[in-house]
C-alpha cells in the first residue's frame, strides 16, 4: 500500500469517527411521515389531500411526508376517527354520516334542507361552524384537529327501476342514505339504510335498495353507480356532506409553527384547485350521464320548496331533541343557520 493511500483511509476513518460522535449528541432530525387513511380511489374530492401531500413534500424538501392509504387499506371508513385516536395512524378523513353517534353536532351540517346557496357558500360556512366549541369539544374527546376541510357538493340520488318522477313515488323505497340524510328520506316516505360508498355498486346491482344518496355528480363517475342505475335526480338537493381530514392532535402539535402555517397555506390553494376540479367534473359527467341513457328527473321547484318547507321543520326539530341533552343544540342550529344566511347575503 502507497503512503497515499493510508493517508486518505486515515482520513475517512476520522471523518466518519467524528460524524458519529457529532450524530450522537447532534441527531439528524428524520423525516416526519403521517399515514393518512382514505376510502375511495383517487378523485375529485381527494385533490386537496394530494395537493398537499405533494406541495408538503417538495416545500420541506421531503422533511413532512403525508403518506395516502387509499381504498380502507389501513382501516375500514367507519373506523377512521377512532384509528387517529388511538394513534393507529396520523390522519384520515372521516364523515359524520359514518359514525353518527360519535360527531352528532358534525353531523348537523348535514342535515337535510338546509339552504345553500351553492357549492362555495357551504365551503365556507363549514369552515366557521366546525371552529364552533361544540364541535372543538366534540373532536377533543377523539384528541384530533381538523386538518384539512373536504369540499363535497349536493346529494342527489341514483337508482334502479321505476323512476320517481314525483315526490309521492318515493313511498316504500329502499334507499342508501346514511346519518342524517335518512331522516329526509323518511319524509319522503322512503326506508333508509347505510352501507359505505365502495359497497353501494354491488348493492344496488344486486337489488339490496333501490337508489342511493351520495354527492353529486362526481361519486357517482368515481364509484361507476351509473353503470347499473337508471336514473338520477338533479334537483333534490338533499343536503351537503361536512367531511373533513383529521389529524391526532400530539402530531399537529409535535409540528413546527413554520410547518402548521405551511399547511394553512397550501391548504387555501388546495381548497380552489378542488371546487375547480368539482365544477369541471359536472360538466364531464352530467353529459355522460345523460348519453347512457339514465332518466334525469327534475321535481317542480315549487312543490319541492314546499315539502322541504314542512320536511325541515320537523326533521330539525327531531334533531334538537335528540340532541339538547348533549349540548345547546338550539342555539347551536341557529348559529349554524345564522351563518349560511350571512355568507349567502354576501355572495349576492
Amino acid at each position: 500500500m502507497t503512503w497515499q493511500y493510508m493517508r486518505h483511509r486515515r482520513i475517512l476513518v476520522l471523518a466518519f469517527s467524528l460524524f458519529s460522535v457529532l450524530s450522537f449528541f447532534f441527531p439528524v432530525n428524520a423525516a416526519v411521515v403521517w399515514n393518512v387513511s382514505l376510502w375511495g380511489t383517487s378523485r375529485a374530492v381527494t385533490i386537496s389531500i394530494e395537493h398537499l401531500a405533494n406541495e408538503l413534500d417538495i416545500r420541506t424538501n421531503g422533511d413532512l411526508k403525508l403518506v395516502l392509504h387509499f381504498g380502507e387499506s389501513i382501516s375500514p371508513a367507519r373506523e377512521n376517527i377512532d384509528g387517529v385516536a388511538f394513534g393507529a395512524f396520523e390522519a384520515a378523513h372521516i364523515c359524520p354520516s359514518y359514525h353518527p353517534g360519535k360527531t352528532p353536532a358534525m353531523l348537523a351540517l348535514e342535515l337535510p334542507f338546509l339552504p345553500f346557496s351553492n357549492l362555495r357558500t357551504a365551503h365556507e360556512v363549514a369552515k366557521r361552524v366546525n371552529q364552533h366549541p361544540v364541535i372543538v369539544s366534540e373532536l377533543d374527546r377523539f384528541r384530533v384537529k381538523i386538518l384539512q376541510y373536504v369540499i363535497a357538493p349536493r346529494y342527489e340520488f341514483m337508482g334502479r327501476g321505476a323512476p320517481p318522477t314525483h315526490l309521492a313515488d318515493w313511498k316504500g323505497m329502499r334507499v342508501r342514505a346514511p346519518g342524517a340524510i335518512g331522516s329526509g328520506v323518511r319524509e319522503l316516505g322512503g326506508r333508509p339504510t347505510s352501507v359505505s360508498a365502495p359497497e353501494i355498486y354491488t348493492s344496488l346491482d344486486r337489488g339490496l335498495f333501490d337508489a342511493a344518496a351520495l354527492p353529486f355528480s362526481y361519486t357517482f363517475a368515481s364509484y361507476r353507480i351509473y353503470e347499473v342505475a337508471d336514473w338520477y335526480t338533479f334537483n333534490m338537493n338533499l343536503a351537503v356532506p361536512n367531511c373533513v381530514v383529521v389529524v391526532n392532535k400530539d402530531a399537529w402539535s409535535s409540528l413546527s409553527p413554520k410547518y402548521r402555517t405551511l399547511i394553512n397555506t397550501i391548504n387555501v390553494e388546495a381548497y380552489n384547485l378542488q371546487l375547480e376540479a368539482l365544477l369541471h367534473t359536472d360538466a364531464e359527467w352530467i353529459p355522460q350521464f345523460d348519453a347512457s341513457g339514465l332518466t334525469r328527473i327534475t321535481y317542480d321547484q315549487v312543490s319541492l320548496d314546499a315539502f322541504k318547507k314542512r320536511a325541515s321543520e320537523k326533521i330539525w326539530r327531531d334533531w334538537v331533541l335528540k340532541n339538547k341533552n348533549r349540548f345547546e343544540a338550539q342555539d347551536y342550529l341557529d348559529f349554524i343557520l345564522q351563518q349560511i344566511a350571512l355568507l349567502s347575503a354576501d355572495r349576492e
